[in-house]
Formats: structure tokens, C-alpha cells, sequence
């Protein structure tokens, strides 16, 4: 279910962070819904459990999932994405600066805008 590169310049938990928040997004994990467990995970995907224990660990700082001692790792909503689209956007405005300050025309920032919102995959 789960798309890691582990040729991606992203490391494998932010990747991990990422997957999380789209299914998050598109409702595949709803409000309240389990996640799999540190070592289920890990074991699927064939990573380190502590890899997925810093994306959850860094999800859960983030106010997007919870944990219940005893019972597992749990989504906490929606509503905590909206951080989680604002610190997006800002990270968009600081690259699209720095990209004007190093000379990068407007027409080609609009073209890679769309080639990304074209393709077929989320990154």
C-alpha cells in the first residue's frame, strides 16, 4: 500500500510521513482508525522498525495521529492536517523565492507546477 524510494532524496520516514498523510487525506485512514502496528509495518515494508517508529514519532509531534498505551497508534483527524497544509505552503513560498533570487523565470516555475499536478503519482 505503502510507495517508498529508496532511491528518493527524501529519507525512508519522511517518505513514510508523506504516504501516511495523503491516505489520511483521500480517507483511506479516517478519524480513529488504527495503524498498523511499528513492527507490522517495518515487517511489510522491509525496513527497520525504528524507521517507522520516527515517522510515527514525528506524525504524532505534529498533532496528525495518537497513540493509546496498550492498544496502538491511532489517526487523530483531519483537522490537524491544515498545520500540516500551511507548513506545505510555506515551504512552497520560501523555495519559490529562492528560486526568483537565483533567476528562475516565472514561466518555467509554472511549467514544472503543472507537470507535477499532471502526473499520475503523488510524490
Amino acid at each position: 500500500m505503502f510507495s517508498l524510494d529508496v532511491k528518493s532524496k527524501d529519507p525512508i520516514y519522511t517518505q513514510l510521513e508523506k504516504n501516511i498523510v495523503r491516505y489520511i487525506n483521500l480517507g483511506i485512514y479516517e478519524k480513529n482508525s488504527m495503524l498498523p502496528s511499528v513492527r507490522a509495518l517495518a515487517c511489510e515494508l522491509g525496513i527497520n522498525p525504528n524507521t517507522v517508529s520516527k515517522a510515527y514519532k514525528n506524525l504524532e509531534a505534529k498533532g496528525v495521529i495518537y497513540t493509546v498505551a496498550g492498544k496502538g497508534v491511532f489517526v487523530k483527524g483531519t483537522e490537524s492536517l491544515k498545520t500540516f497544509k500551511e507548513i506545505a505552503a510555506d515551504e512552497i513560498k520560501n523555495m519559490l523565492r529562492d528560486a526568483k533570487n537565483a533567476g528562475v523565470e516565472k514561466k518555467d516555475v509554472i511549467e514544472i507546477v503543472n507537470e507535477i499536478w499532471e502526473a499520475k503519482e503523488n510524490d
